[in-house]
């Protein structure tokens, strides 16, 4: 096998993957994992997969706004690609559903690509801004551990609360609070002395080939396209909204959940899962997250508390919310968008080699 780029990310993100299953399972005790699984109440996962559901739809009103100096799109347009991206993710390495998702907004509203690929990394940058913002508020509200190895959760699921964790967390506060707003300061000055930065880049990119400095410069411009919705202080803090709501319902998912099995976490205490599940799975693994999600929610139950058995078989169900239900809407709206899940292999293959030609080639193909 040649070791590309492509093939060494690939082993790496598979390695990962394998080392958090067997991490994962090396601990389950079957019996106790069969009769969580057993004892658990599924009522719950019907309020938590429409949370799941909600998630998307807040998603694409949000890439709406990003757009709307572009090009006005109806939500449900938007809901649709968003579907068959993250099925894409879950399914195929590389992240191909991010570049999925403005191929397909090209072919469908006649949107220059390298525009929309544009939305969707500003779109990226707003999870990111969210998720810091959502982090130091969780991690502000965190109550200190209780001692004598009192429990947020029932007795019977109780191993002991980490008390050095918490303590440890709100530490960091201040140091999120800095990124978030050091990361905001810069977008706004990016999008308010535009040339400045872009004769910074060009003066960092004198020792690229021509060719190579000229893309570099496009994508610069393009990503500075995107960014203009910042100009729009109301659109602005609507975006930012919509960002942060995206993190509290993910928590309020997880909290719902936990009454299935059975785990009363306080709010705040699943709104952190949802930190460290959200951390976790932005890391290079396989396709579907598998172990490294389940390994994630594992060790972020245990610091409240949760026994093993418990949180193992509530991370297996958690997971099969996250991605069956993503991934199959996705298949269904591919079929409805016409176009052959093959198309989606050869994007695959084009993102590996890296170059944006032949992206806009693809694009033009599928058209």
């Amino acid at each position: 096998m040649k070791f590309s780029k492509k093939n060494i990310l690939l082993i790496v993100s598979i390695l990962a993957s394998v080392v958090c299953t067997w991490l994962f399972i090396r601990s389950i005790e079957w019996a106790l994992l069969k009769n969580a699984l057993r004892g658990a109440n599924y009522w719950f996962i019907i309020p938590t997969l429409i949370l799941t559901l909600v998630v998307y739809v807040v998603r694409a009103i949000r890439w709406r706004g990003l757009l709307s100096h572009i090009k006005v799109i109806s939500v449900m347009n938007l809901l649709s690609i968003t579907f068959i991206g993250f099925m894409a993710n879950n399914i195929l390495p590389a992240r191909v559903g991010e570049v999925l998702r403005p191929f397909i907004l090209t072919k469908k509203e006649n949107v220059k690509f390298s525009t929309s690929f544009a939305t969707v990394i500003v779109e990226r940058i707003f999870d990111m801004l969210g998720l810091i913002i959502f982090t130091v508020a969780i991690i502000a509200l965190l109550p200190h551990p209780p001692h004598h190895g009192l429990a947020y959760v029932s007795t019977s699921q109780v191993s002991a609360i980490n008390e050095s964790i918490i303590p440890s967390l709100k530490k960091w506060t201040e140091v999120f609070a800095v990124v978030g707003v050091f990361t905001m300061i810069s977008l706004f000055f990016v999008v308010i002395k535009p040339d400045f930065f872009k004769n910074i880049l060009f003066r960092c990119c004198f020792f690229l080939p021509h060719k190579i400095k000229d893309k570099v410069l496009g994508l610069y411009e393009s990503f500075v396209y995107g960014l203009k919705i910042l100009e729009n202080k109301i659109q602005t803090v609507w975006i930012l909204a919509l960002s942060l709501f995206i993190w509290v319902l993910g928590g309020a998912e997880i909290y719902l959940l936990g009454f299935s099995f059975h785990m009363h976490l306080p709010f705040v205490g699943a709104c952190l899962v949802a930190v460290c599940l959200a951390l976790a799975v932005a890391l290079p693994q396989a396709p579907g997250y598998i172990g490294v999600f389940h390994i994630a929610v594992l060790k972020s139950l245990h610091i409240f508390g949760i026994e093993t058995s418990a949180a193992q078989s509530y991370a297996i169900v958690l997971w099969a919310i996250s991605i069956f239900p993503s991934t199959l809407m996705g298949f269904f709206f591919l079929w409805r968008e016409g176009i052959a899940f093959r198309e989606v292999i050869r994007l695959e293959e084009e993102i590996a080699e890296g170059t944006l030609e032949k992206l806009e080639g693809v694009t033009r193909d599928i058209k």
